[in-house]
């Protein structure tokens, strides 16, 4: 049996068609995943920029300086509530510390801590309201945040640590 030609391109093109599906549903799924992202991201900053004024010309590298103040006030943020978060996690190991302190002055002050930690929660959710949608992880973590201070009121209210 001879081989032909078109027989080896039409092999060719067969493979090349199974290797792009197999790039999309396979490994590579991630890598086109973080394209459309990447898109996306540059599509919302050039609509976060200012629009452009007829007969007035601007200047291409003041937008790209504006896009990276724009990048940089996202990551602030971010790491300015990261930091919030640390600080809460911060007050419940001294809360739970002052809970193994004896004495009615240490339930005094895990209480206050425990009021502190309450409003620590409820700043974070009216600050970043979004950040469920936005950083799913960092949601979640608000939201434990949020059941441990309630479930430690419930139980600090019920008598448990008296």
């Amino acid at each position: 049996m001879k081989i032909s030609p078109e027989q080896i391109e039409a092999l060719k093109l067969q493979q090349q068609q199974e290797n792009k599906a197999k790039k999309v549903d396979g490994a590579a799924f991630g890598e086109f995943l973080n394209q459309e992202v990447q898109q996306g991201a540059a599509q919302k900053n050039s609509a976060a920029s200012a629009p452009p004024v007829p007969g007035l010309q601007v200047n291409p590298l003041l937008q790209v300086q504006q896009a990276a103040q724009v990048q940089q006030t996202a990551q602030v943020s971010e790491s300015e509530f990261v930091g919030k978060v640390e600080d809460l996690f911060g007050k419940l190991e001294s809360y739970a510390q002052q809970l193994g302190s004896s004495g009615e002055g240490g339930l005094k002050q895990a209480y206050s801590t425990l009021e502190g930690i309450q409003g620590g929660v409820e700043s974070l959710k009216k600050d970043w309201p979004g950040v469920q949608s936005e950083n799913p992880e960092l949601g979640s973590i608000v939201s434990e945040l949020e059941t441990v201070a309630v479930t430690e009121q419930i139980k600090f209210n019920r008598g448990d640590y008296v």
